[in-house]
Order: structure tokens, then sequence, then C-alpha cells
């Protein structure tokens, strides 16, 4: 838990706010108090996360959220659909994640990974005979309550019936614990959630990644193609696991077999072991004057619980129809996207993307001659119109230097970018096979959608090394984000002076372009021409 600040309200939907526990890709996660004094853990989405897609992402959270009955999920205590600001309210279960508990105490002894195996194996049992896909199982998905695990954050789960509301191209999931299946045919299916078992339980058996670190592009790689890394773990455990992380979602163990090999041992409750890892929770705050002598809310916060039942807990029905109002966007797409999610834990609820450009190196402040091709831009014309001549901020030789490898889809040398927070969620999409046509069409989208005025540039470098700004090098003019569809662009037909396409590696860097013209790098992408 940590104090809530001065620009966060006091009450959500009636119910006062007593502490922030965590930020996610979507908003921040707060723990408040229902009028019988029930702990709930709030999730708020951000103000300017209310594009129809975003919204309709996290209508059906809700949706999902509410048709989940199981001991092993949070279960939902009330949503907020009508108007801004957007929330959902679930029970608050206390306990580190699964990551947490590993990073702080080292792996977990076998026979307590064969318990967390088969209770979340019981979990997922239970949320597919609901008709519930989870679709981001990962270890900061799982939070160790003294009771035993809680599977959390349903952000992009999916439940039957439900339209997926994802861009044709594009996935969601965590690299290195999202199945193949759903990387190539971007289609999850219930065995799925039983890949990300095998990932999760391999990271509490090793403390390592299953699929091992490094580029997100390479942790794919080896998650299509390579073993599972599962080093030094106790010879029934590892078993199992591969039985889970089979490449074929048809060869994998259901969650009743896995429950019946691993032996039905008793759960983690009564293991020391998992005890000790838990912890034993910081004593939530009874109530709003609690909070305030803790330190946790301001002094100056009243207190405002809706009572019990109130306007505040809507009830299933209201959801359900809320939900059934929503109109989802179909996108048509003739390339491949790839949308891929970091694993860091930043809360009860994180769930990110991470772009294909790289995000370490140098910080770039200071200006540099614009590359060869681009002008120096002056200030905004009168119509508040960005001016099409770029300035590309970026005066690192790393920056120059960076081109697009096809072996294992990234850039290199890395690139630190102008603001890692948003660029953490951007989606780059680009031909992934060999293109022989004389077009080529690549676009970019933030997520959970980007600031209000944010405006999309895009540099294609032509194959070859240049080591500065060389010759060939193109901008397109500066255009204005849109969440639907984002911002999707066709070389060499939207850049001026472009050469036609030729036999190699192109390299596309994508740019976050200033009212006044000012360039900075937020991504990179690349195609290769034959």
């Amino acid at each position: 838990m940590e104090p809530l600040r001065p620009e966060d309200p006091a009450d959500i939907g009636g119910y006062p706010l007593l502490a922030r526990l965590g930020a996610g890709g979507m908003g921040q996660v707060y723990l408040g108090l229902t009028g019988t004094g029930r702990h709930i853990a709030l999730k708020v989405i951000r103000e300017d996360f209310e594009g129809p897609q975003a919204l309709a992402r996290f209508r059906r959270e809700v949706a999902t959220a509410e048709r989940v009955r199981s001991r092993f999920a949070a279960a939902m205590a009330g949503a907020g659909l009508d108007a801004p600001p957007y929330w959902l309210a679930t029970e608050y279960v206390p306990g580190p994640t699964l990551r947490q508990a590993v990073a702080r105490h080292g792996p977990l002894p076998p026979d307590t990974c064969l318990r967390l195996l088969a209770d979340l194996a019981r979990g997922l049992r239970e949320i597919h005979a609901q008709g519930v896909q989870h679709r981001d199982l990962k270890p900061g998905n799982v939070i160790l309550a003294p009771d035993g695990p809680r599977l959390i954050d349903f952000g992009i789960a999916r439940g039957e019936g439900q339209t997926q509301i994802t861009q044709t191209g594009a996935w969601n999931g965590t690299p290195g614990y999202v199945a193949p299946e759903v990387v190539r045919e971007q289609e999850p299916v219930p065995a799925s959630d039983m890949f990300s078992l095998a990932g999760t339980v391999a990271y509490a058996a090793t403390g390592r990644p299953p699929f091992g670190g490094g580029r997100i592009e390479a942790i794919i790689h080896r998650t299509l193609d390579g073993e599972i890394d599962l080093d030094g773990v106790d010879g029934q455990v590892a078993d199992l696991v591969r039985r889970c992380a089979a490449k074929d979602p048809a060869a994998r163990v259901t969650p009743d077999q896995l429950i019946e090999l691993a032996g039905s041992p008793p759960g983690l409750a009564g293991d020391p072991a998992y005890l000790r890892v838990a912890g034993t929770p910081h004593p939530a705050p009874a109530s709003l004057p609690d909070a305030v002598a803790s330190g946790l809310a301001p002094p100056d916060r009243t207190r405002t619980i809706a009572p019990a039942g109130g306007s505040a807990l809507r009830s299933r029905a209201a959801v359900i129809a809320a939900v059934a109002a929503v109109v989802t966007v179909v996108l048509g797409s003739a390339f491949v996207a790839r949308s891929v999610l970091t694993d860091d834990d930043r809360g009860p609820s994180a769930n990110v993307t991470q772009s294909g450009g790289p995000a370490t190196g140098a910080e770039a402040n200071g200006a540099t001659a614009a590359p060869e091709g681009t002008s120096p831009a002056g200030a905004a014309g009168a119509d508040g119109r960005t001016p099409e001549g770029l300035l590309v901020k970026q005066p690192t030789a790393d920056f120059r230097a960076m081109e697009f490898s096809q072996s294992d889809l990234t850039c290199l040398p890395a690139v630190r970018p102008e603001d890692e927070a948003l660029s953490s969620q951007l989606q780059v999409s680009a031909p992934r096979q060999p293109h022989g046509d004389d077009t080529v069409e690549f676009g970019a989208r933030f997520k959970y959608g980007a600031p209000s005025g944010y405006r999309v540039a895009a540099q294609v470098r032509p194959p070859g090394p240049h080591g500065s700004a060389g010759p060939g090098w193109v901008h397109s003019k500066p255009h204005p984000y849109r969440e639907d569809p984002g911002v999707y662009l066709t070389y060499p037909d939207d850049f001026e002076g472009a050469e036609p396409l030729r036999q190699g590696v192109w390299t596309i860097v994508w740019l976050h372009v200033h009212d006044n013209g000012d360039a900075y790098y937020i991504g990179c992408d690349g195609f290769t021409a034959t």
C-alpha cells in the first residue's frame, strides 16, 4: 500500500479511498471500503482512456469479472460504467504476487511448486467451466493469499460469446507466458492457459523467466521453437510442467488430468514454505480515520461511505445490460502486426504492452541537425497544426546507427524512447515475411491510447549501413493519433522524395512530433523487401 496523493479523489462510486495499491496500463488501483467495512480493490481507468475500443475492452473486463465465481479468483464487488471515471471493484486480496515473493525469497521448494501447480489448475478448471479464459496467467497475476493463491487481472480475459477486441494481426499476452498458438493464430483456446500455467510454475521453481530474458522478439522465438527452462527443477514438477508446455495445444494436459497426475496434493494453506513466502499481510486500515492515522490518507479527507447495497454497488443484471450495449469495431489489415506485453509487476492489475523498439541506452535531451531529407521546423501555424518539416531531437550515435534485424525482429543498437511508460504500450506492425510488392503498409498504435493532441510520424531508412543520416532517409508528415485504428502509412506513397522499394532490410523509426515540429523517438520496426 502507498499513501494517497493530493490529486487522488476522496471516493469512487461512493466508496471512500484508503490507499493506493498500484498502477496498471489502464489506470490506478486503490484500496476502498464498503459500507459494511469490507475492503475492495478499485480499478479506475485513466481520464484519457475513453476511446471506443478502450471502453469496450474495459466493459468486457467488467463482464468477465462478473461471471467468474471461483475460490481461486478475486470476486467482483461492483462497477461504474455510465460516466467517467469508469471503475471496477473486486475483493481486496492481501498478499504478495508470486513474482514479488520469488524475487524476495527465491525459488519455491518442489512440494510447494507441486501444490501451486495443482491449486492453479483447480482455479483454471473452475473458470473454464464458466466459459472464461484468463489469457494472461503469469507470476504477476497470481496473489499468494494466506489461504491459497488467487488469480487476478482479467483485463484481457475473454468469455464465450464475447467479441475479440484486438486489431487483426495483433495478439494479447505476456512474452514468455503466452502460448505459441496465440502468437501464430491470434486465437487463444482454454489450453492456452495451461501453457501460461507451465511458465508461471517454471518461474516459481527456478526464479528465472521460463523462456529466458533479453529482447522480446528473442523470447517469442524461444517460445515458438525452444524448450522451457527447467534446469535444476525436481523431476516430477519438471515432467508436469513439460506436459503443460507442449507446443501443440491438443497435446497439453487438461486441468483435471494435471490434478490427477500431481496426486491431488493438499492445498497451500497448510504448507509452511508457502506461508513463509506469502508472509503475514500488513493489516489494512479498518476505516478512513485509521487510514489518516497511519499516514495513508490525507487528514482533510471526509468519510463518504455508500450504504451497503446502495447505488455504488451495481447489480449483475445492470452490469450485463451495460456490457451488452457495447459495440466493438472490427478492424481489418493485410499485414501481420505484433502486440506484446512486458511482465512488469506494477501493482495488482498491471498490464502493459512493449513496443518492438528497444528501451535502453542514453537519454536524448539535446538537438541535432535534421537528417537529410528533413528541414528544421518553426513554430506551429496559426491553425495550430504541426509544421510538416521535422527536427529530429536525437543526437546519439546509437540512434543514427539503429537498424532493424530480420533475424530477431528488433532494432539495434538500443535507444531509449522519449516516454518509456507510453512507449511500453506501443504496438508496431509491418510484414513479418519477405515482402515482394511495390508498396508496403505498416502502422503503430498504443494499446491504451495516447494523450490528447498526440502526433506521430515515421522515418523510413532503406537498406545499407550509414552511421549517420544516410541517403534515402525520408519522413512522413505528422499525423494526429487516432485510437482507432492508430496511424497507418504506405511506403513510398506517404513519403515525399522516397526511393522505390529495393531488396534488403528496411528500418521504420516511429516519432512523436511536438507542436513546434520537434520529433522524438518512440519505437522502431522494420521489414525485408525482396
